[in-house]
């Protein structure tokens, strides 16, 4: 079939594109509560996908790829803009700081870590993303469960940078995700 220009603009005009700038994020923490201040400054959010694992199966010189076993799920990336106080930055440490407590070195020792349970930290964490349609309604919305912040990103401080927002970024772990639109 070939590409009709015709056939595309008519898909586009009736039923528009997807604006990656509507969203919502909704953060909820190991308490199971959530925060709107954090919530609002979130700048950007992934949907992430998913990647099932297969074998080649070869069976009388077919060679086919099969899927097997469970899936695996790609990190959650979330941006937010921070306030003054650096109060986006300071929950992703708390939230890190229950996943491994760290003690402050003394003579040559290198500190103590204490690493949390599972259940403190992720168990009733959650994250909810969802794409709006350009009149706000949702379209699409993915819950990610038993999440925890593996990753938050250092914060460039410059002399020589123009005065724009400062941003911290953080990479979710989860178990699992799930689309929850019609919920």
């Amino acid at each position: 079939m070939a590409f009709s220009v015709t056939d595309f603009t008519g898909v586009i005009a009736t039923k528009g594109l997807a604006s990656s700038n509507k969203f919502e994020v909704d953060v909820f923490f190991p308490s199971g509560t959530s925060n709107k201040q954090f919530n609002l400054m979130c700048d950007s959010a992934t949907i992430a996908g998913k990647n099932i694992q297969s074998v080649a199966d070869i069976t009388y010189g077919i060679r086919r790829e099969v899927a097997y076993g469970a899936p695996t799920y790609e990190p959650l990336s979330l941006t937010f803009y921070c306030t003054e106080g650096l109060y986006e930055k300071t929950v992703l440490d708390k939230w890190q700081q229950q996943m491994v407590a760290t003690s402050a070195p003394s003579g040559t020792n290198g500190g103590t870590f204490d690493v949390g349970y599972y259940d403190d930290y992720a168990r009733d964490a959650k994250i909810i993303v969802t794409k709006l349609s350009v009149t706000g309604e949702t379209v699409y919305k993915h819950e990610y469960r038993e999440v925890y912040p593996k990753t938050v990103t250092a914060i460039e401080l410059n002399h020589g940078a123009s005065s724009g927002p400062v941003k911290v970024s953080a990479t979710f772990n989860y178990i699992y995700w799930k689309d929850v639109t019609q919920s």
